[in-house]
């Protein structure tokens, strides 16, 4: 049987980045609230990034960040159990070949749901309104009257019905859209009407009105959405990206915007983030740029963290499978 102990007294090593929102901090005090019902540390070392306590991080059963030194990990961290990322995406840190055999690597999936399902539910209403073209000639100086009925009925295709998606799809069902899911497996989500899979998308797309990316960037969606994928849609559908900008071909939604075939479309995330002010994607018509903010809630988002270990601890320590664990295999 597997030596839990450490799970009632483990040494924790917390690695801030220098920067970021405060709201996104995790403090000795944050996770001291959030985990005193479950265990007494043995050991609770806070740090940002460059005034990195290597000794702390050799020592530490758990490391919890929210983004990760993974050279410095696989050379110094080697008695880690538990990485905690308090970001949802890991894409940036596959190969996963400098996680420790030893150590699990979960996510903060799942912590954005009340956030994302109302920026979904804004966005795919923007989007049936025609706003980004409202805003296009807004800029002009336009007046141009667009009459649209109610959005009870427009089907909205979601690529990617995992925590996000699923939250997105709660909120468009409650509002009256019509929600089709694609997603790996096909399993069925109780807010969506019907569920397929990846290799029936582009009979999909031809019905969507609006088409929602909320999938996780891996080598199957990198490059999902090109120009062939944007041109099976109808004429006149909007689109909406919360997912990482490399699973949608850029240059063909611009075109796709240019040209007239799509009527709108809203990204939230980017190739380069700042995105540049010299950047192009400012002037696309018909196209409205959000700065990356469609999931993160600065309002108890580090303590919706924490009560993801807090649980993993427990369960751990019954040498169940923790919760929001990634799949070096799958990616995510």
């Amino acid at each position: 049987m597997v030596d839990q102990d450490w799970t009632f007294a483990p040494r924790i090593y917390v690695e801030n980045t220098r920067g970021r929102d405060p709201a996104y901090e995790v403090t000795t005090e944050g996770v001291t609230r959030n985990l005193q019902s479950i265990c007494q540390p043995a050991e609770l070392s806070c740090h940002f990034a460059d005034t990195r306590n290597l000794d702390a991080l050799r020592r530490a059963d758990i490391l919890i960040a929210g983004r990760l030194p993974t050279a410095v990990i696989a050379e110094h961290a080697k008695n880690l159990k538990i990485i905690q990322c308090t970001s949802a995406g890991v894409e940036s840190y596959i190969p996963f070949d400098w996680l420790g055999p030893n150590t699990t690597l979960t996510n903060a999936s799942g912590v954005h749901a009340s956030k994302v399902g109302a920026f979904g539910l804004m966005a795919a209403l923007m989007l049936h309104e025609g706003v980004p073209h409202v805003a296009t000639n807004q800029r002009q100086h336009v007046w141009k009257r667009q009459l649209r009925g109610p959005c009870a009925g427009r089907r909205v295709l979601i690529y990617g019905v995992g925590a996000i998606g699923g939250a997105v799809a709660e909120q468009l069902r409650l509002a009256g859209f019509r929600t089709i899911g694609i997603r790996r497996r096909g399993a069925p989500h109780p807010a969506v009407e019907r569920m397929t899979t990846p290799d029936r998308l582009h009979e999909e797309l031809a019905q969507a009105d609006i088409l929602i990316l909320a999938c996780p960037l891996t080598a199957e969606t990198r490059g999902l959405i090109g120009a062939r994928e944007i041109a099976a849609l109808p004429s006149g559908a909007g689109l909406l990206n919360i997912s990482r900008s490399a699973v949608l071909d850029t240059s063909a939604l611009v075109s796709a915007l240019v040209k007239g075939h799509l009527s709108g479309a809203i990204l939230d995330v980017f190739a380069t983030e700042p995105l540049p002010s010299d950047d192009a994607l400012w002037d696309v018509p018909n196209l409205m740029v959000f700065p990356h903010v469609s999931a993160d809630d600065p309002d108890g988002y580090i303590d919706r963290c924490l009560a993801i270990l807090a649980d993993n601890l427990l369960r751990a320590r019954s040498a169940l499978p923790l919760r929001n664990a990634i799949d070096p295999e799958r990616g995510y």
